[in-house]
């Protein structure tokens, strides 16, 4: 067993003391079970005692794992805030903020979000790294970037919902179903087709399970079982919108990625507001990793949800219209 010891331990231990649960935990971290409890023992090694009891379910802490504990999350806390300390008087204070998002957020939502003149010191120098939903999570996860902006929506798989992750609504959006038009603008494709007629099917890939869910919920809604036939797969919104223009099929996108091209008449939106979800536009970042710049957009963010008060948006110039 290694006797070095590593932060992302202390990061796994806390993420079990939220969850209560090693499979949940772990999806959490965006790593496998097995490599999880592997971490969980290496620590538990490193510490010389055991701090989980693994004989109840959902588990629980050990007279050591609950002392460790409150320390845990002093040292975590502390190791970032030294860094962030270093890195300002170092002088990179100024240096970008680092985001990730889904290819859908940073393409449409992004730009005139980071932009908009009521941020506290418009233009933000910032970065993007673009990915699916997985890749983004990791990425904060692992401290490759400073937040994430992605979907989340109550009835989906949980988005960072444990561990030492903290998020605030910064916007809305709506999944629609779309279809490509004919000459006349009327769609190719219509949901009330006669029984037993087969419709072209969009899908996300895999990878981008996050709004395959989302999907999937939609499609639980309709009154009889939907004639879906798949004919392609990306993990790519604006893909997807390319090859429902060029007439291959039908696909939920979320509107903000097909408003203009509705406006223009190269899509229409089918199935009605029961083949629609809203859904949130919310960032996140971790629990103590602080940078000068990062805390004053997040303060700003939350002065903004303090006025809106009750509302369910943000900001209404940071929403669909």
């Amino acid at each position: 067993m290694r006797k070095r010891m590593e932060l992302a331990w202390f990061e796994d231990f806390l993420e079990i003391v939220a969850t209560r649960n090693f499979s949940t935990a772990a999806a959490s971290r965006n790593i496998s079970q097995p490599a999880f409890s592997r971490r969980i023992k290496a620590l538990e090694a490193w510490v010389g005692a055991e701090l989980i009891d693994r004989s109840t379910y959902p588990v629980h802490l050990t007279n050591a794992g609950n002392m460790f504990v409150p320390r845990c999350q002093e040292m975590v806390r502390d190791i970032y805030r030294l860094r962030t300390d270093c890195r300002n008087a170092a002088g990179a204070s100024s240096q970008l903020l680092t985001f990730a998002a889904l290819h859908t957020l940073a393409i449409y939502f992004f730009p005139n979000w980071i932009s908009n003149p009521d941020m506290p010191s418009a233009p933000i120098n910032s970065s993007m790294h673009t990915a699916d939903f997985l890749e983004c999570v990791e990425h904060l996860s692992s401290g490759k970037c400073d937040f994430i902006i992605t979907y989340n929506h109550p009835d989906g798989p949980r988005v960072l919902g444990a561990g030492p992750f903290e998020s605030q609504q910064i916007g809305k959006d709506r999944l629609v179903l779309v279809s490509g038009v004919d000459s006349t603008g009327v769609p190719l494709y219509d949901l009330d087709a006669p029984e037993g007629t087969s419709i072209p099917y969009l899908a996300y890939s895999w990878s981008d399970g996050y709004l395959g869910k989302l999907v999937s919920l939609i499609q639980s809604r309709w009154r009889r079982p939907l004639n879906l036939s798949l004919v392609y797969q990306s993990s790519l919104a604006e893909g997807l919108k390319q090859m429902a223009i060029a007439g291959r099929g039908v696909v939920w996108l979320p509107q903000i990625c097909v408003q203009k091209s509705i406006a223009q008449g190269e899509l229409v939106q089918i199935g009605g507001q029961q083949m629609t979800l809203e859904i949130e536009i919310r960032i996140f970042r971790r629990i103590g990793a602080r940078s000068r710049d990062g805390e004053i957009l997040w303060k700003h963010l939350a002065r903004v949800a303090e006025q809106v008060g009750a509302r369910s948006t943000v900001d209404p110039s940071l929403t669909l219209r």
